[in-house]
């Protein structure tokens, strides 16, 4: 009997394994939008969406070759916890090799440890939430579709 008890017990916990949704984790609403840049699709771009004063957390999303993005929360494109969000967008190309062969060269040649010069694609005030001027406010049942139009 206990025996049985036993592989009931474990077939419990292993049906229970499936993929479900933490219990305390907050619900969260599907979030899209594109980043352009004078006028041109931005490919490569960084979007957070940054919680606001009373915590929460944030969401993320990287635009495509058409500048269009999808965010993270918890889940590869899950959205965003509905409020309201301050955002900032970043392209920073450079900061070091492509590839190990690179960095093999380049510590072989170096005197000491190489420097990187890091180069932001965008203007900077757009890469910190408290200077972008952008904002968002995701909400539950909405099309939350979020077109930034960047300017110098």
């Amino acid at each position: 009997m206990s025996r049985s008890i036993g592989c009931l017990v474990l077939v419990l916990l292993f049906v229970g394994c499936g993929e479900t949704r933490d219990a305390d984790r907050p619900e969260t609403a599907p979030v899209t939008g594109s980043v352009t840049y004078s006028g041109q699709p931005v490919e490569g771009a960084t979007v957070t969406f940054m919680a606001g004063a009373s915590g929460g957390r944030g969401a993320v999303g990287t635009t495509d070759a058409s500048g269009k993005f999808q965010l993270t929360t918890f889940e590869a494109g899950d959205g965003a916890i509905p409020g309201s969000y301050k955002v900032k967008i970043a392209k920073t190309v450079g900061g070091g090799p492509k590839t190990e062969e690179e960095a093999m060269a380049l510590m072989e040649s170096a005197t000491g440890p190489p420097t990187f010069e890091e180069k932001d694609e965008l203007p900077v005030k757009y890469k910190d939430e408290s200077t972008s001027g952008l904002t968002a406010d995701v909400k539950e049942g909405a099309d939350n579709n979020f077109p930034f139009e960047l300017t110098d």
